[in-house]
């Protein structure tokens, strides 16, 4: 089923490519200020459905806000502790480590991977020096 053209849904695709792996309350106060009347409700709706429509991808991280990503391509992502910026790991990691550990889930479990999310954490280069 096709969706039909939504205001709201461009101004929250804007807000995605514009913003790095922001939070919905983040793309609400983005469009807010060109489009007072938006409502948070309608952000975390149009977000949802985007991401169940693989349209971005949801990042669920433990104790804090989902974070959207408008790169729907197989790639890993990499969060500072400290300052909690997401970073996209495209192109870094080899696409035969990636089969490899593959290969290696598929051994351990019989799972067939599809797909994967991986997260790595740790202190950023802006962070590293202050902690």
């Amino acid at each position: 089923m096709t969706k039909r053209f939504s205001a709201q849904r461009e101004m929250i695709r804007d807000a995605l490519t514009m913003l790095d792996h922001p939070t919905a309350a983040q793309v609400y106060d983005h469009i807010r200020r060109a489009y007072p009347q938006i409502s948070l409700g309608t952000v975390y709706r149009n977000l949802g459905d985007m991401a169940a429509g693989g349209e971005v991808l949801r990042l669920s991280f433990a104790g804090a806000p989902d974070r959207f990503d408008m790169n729907t391509a197989d790639h890993c992502h990499a969060a500072c502790v400290w300052c909690g910026r997401i970073f996209d790991t495209d192109g870094s990691l080899p696409a035969a480590l990636l089969r490899e550990l593959d290969a290696a889930v598929e051994k351990s479990t019989g799972i067939a991977v599809q797909s994967r999310a991986m997260l790595f954490s740790g202190a950023c280069a802006d962070c590293r020096p202050v902690h």
